[in-house]
């Protein structure tokens, strides 16, 4: 009784898809900055062990900025391909895209900066950070100009 036990939870593991994870970047996501977000989601589904597709999943994606597809057979889909001996499977599909990171954050007190005023470059040094948007700099005639950081540049 024990060696059918053990030959046949070795049968149903062996038969058991794995968690398979496939990431594909689409454009420069991998080099671009910032924290990824779910972007949108759906799940593909096939039958007679992933040879025919059941329609195709129509995930939407950012059309202005990189993004990234995940593909993944999870646990409930690795089950439920088992319970159906592999005639019926599914995967999840999931778009990441990535929020940039505020301009603050790319900027700390003590960096030498180059200020765009006028229509002229200056340098100068990161004072204080007021808010997310502001900082002061001292510029290099020693005045102090509160500057919003889309006019700075390292």
């Amino acid at each position: 009784m024990k060696k059918s036990i053990i030959l046949l939870l070795l049968g149903v593991l062996t038969l058991m898809p794995s968690c398979l994870v496939t990431r594909t970047g689409v454009q420069t996501y991998n080099e671009v900055q910032g924290t990824p977000y779910l972007y949108a989601k759906g799940r593909q589904c096939y039958l007679f062990w992933g040879l025919l597709p059941l329609g195709w999943t129509s995930v939407a994606t950012p059309a202005d900025q990189p993004c990234q597809v995940r593909t993944r057979t999870g646990f409930v889909d690795g089950l439920v391909t088992t319970l159906t001996a592999g005639i019926f499977t599914m995967q999840q599909v999931r778009v990441y895209a990535k929020r940039p990171k505020p301009a603050q954050e790319a900027f700390s007190t003590g960096d030498v900066v180059t200020v765009k005023a006028g229509g002229k470059y200056q340098k100068g040094t990161i004072d204080s950070i007021i808010d997310g948007e502001n900082c002061i700099v001292k510029m290099e005639n020693g005045k102090l100009k509160k500057i919003n950081f889309e006019k700075l540049s390292k």
